[in-house]
């Protein structure tokens, strides 16, 4: 169907309009500013979100999300490492450190709930696993070891570091030795690594040859953001088959912190007086940095915009069936609520102001949206 007879995205659209009144009215009856003109600023730019983003049936919206979100986080193909290299060629962990730090909290979360006995965080102790061998191989006693429960039986171990390694997009492969030293019996060894074509890729980016000294090693710029970037390719190539992405859980995961991304990208930018206090902290840059208006910040003004961004996110990348899976059950809530939340883990607190830095998605985000502006003002 074409999206422009696409009653579901309009009504989608329609509830975004309303969520936008109520945030206005909200911010309308409440003064908790202490910047001169940040109330104003805001409401001014969520009545011009609501004048300006139905028109062209959502172009703001569409091109915010399959131009910037979707080309370089969910790329539009079923090659697993195809998807894999535009991710990880157009980012980096400092590029999109913001962004990130939100998929690591929320990675580490849905790893933790499937390794439950693992202590300290998981995608890094993955990282140190895989950089100690030259090949990218960890064998199934070092998983046993990092993420296994002592007081589980190890076929449930077994299944649930499956379940891990399926959530990373990771392959296993067996070796069957015919005397083991110790006991002069077969044994069989089970090792986890990345899929063939994306080990050719890693060795490329990440190991080292030292010829002098007649070895090879992984760089320290193999980091967390690989395995990030295995997780959303993983996304990307199998978003019509849930249970390969982790189910319902992930998709309102990734839902809820796409979401928060375009809101993040949608605030006015603040000019802060010359005489205010947070343009003497060495750690504020006028050029990088803008101050969140505490009122964007109110549970009262987000959860209106939140709530119908959520949805809308979820139909832009998966259709009706992510859609169907967005419902209002109190554990979405729950997740919902939690990235939500994890926006004050991630920005800057500069003298008691909230600081949003500006990254490149944020920057790209908000040009589309003074782009389009300035397009329907010259016309």
């Amino acid at each position: 169907m074409e999206i422009g007879q696409d009653n579901t995205w309009k009504e989608l659209l329609q509830n975004f309009e309303t969520g936008l009144e109520k945030a206005v009215e909200e911010v309308e009856k409440r003064d908790v500013e202490t910047i001169p003109g940040a109330k104003e600023a805001l409401i001014q730019r969520l009545k011009n979100m609501k004048l300006h983003f139905p028109k062209n049936n959502g172009e703001i919206f569409l091109k915010s999300i399959n131009d910037t979100i979707q080309n370089t986080f969910f790329p539009n193909t079923k090659d697993f490492t195809e998807a894999f290299k535009k991710i990880i060629k157009s980012r980096t962990h400092e590029q999109d450190f913001i962004i990130n730090e939100l998929l690591n909290g929320f990675v580490t979360s849905k790893a933790k709930a499937i390794a439950s006995g693992t202590q300290g965080p998981i995608i890094d102790r993955m990282v140190e696993a895989f950089s100690k061998r030259n090949d990218f191989h960890i064998v199934d006693y070092q998983f046993y070891a990092m993420f296994g429960d002592p007081n589980k039986p190890r076929h449930y171990i077994k299944n649930q570091l499956e379940e891990l390694a399926k959530l990373f997009g990771l392959v296993s492969r067996e070796l069957v030795v015919e005397k083991d030293i110790r006991k002069s019996e077969e044994k069989v060894y089970t090792f986890y690594t990345f899929p063939e074509s994306i080990i050719k890729i890693l060795e490329e980016k990440y190991l080292i040859i030292d010829e002098e000294l007649g070895y090879a090693y992984v760089s320290e710029a193999f980091d967390r953001n690989v395995f990030i970037c295995m997780f959303l390719a993983n996304i990307a190539i199998n978003r019509d088959n849930l249970d390969k992405i982790g189910g319902s859980f992930t998709l309102n995961g990734i839902s809820a912190i796409f979401a928060l991304i375009l809101l993040l990208s949608f605030l006015p930018k603040l000019s802060v007086d010359e005489t205010s206090p947070i343009l003497n902290d060495p750690s504020y840059d006028p050029d990088n940095m803008s101050v969140i208006p505490k009122s964007w910040m109110m549970r009262q003004v987000l959860e209106p915009l939140f709530e119908p961004l959520i949805k809308i996110i979820a139909y832009r990348l998966g259709g009706g069936l992510w859609l169907s899976k967005i419902i209002d059950s109190e554990i979405n809530k729950k997740i919902h609520n939690q990235i939500r939340f994890l926006i004050k883990d991630v920005n800057k607190w500069v003298l008691g102001q909230l600081v949003r830095v500006e990254i490149p998605i944020f920057v790209e985000i908000s040009n589309i949206f003074t782009e389009i502006l300035v397009g329907y003002d010259d016309s």
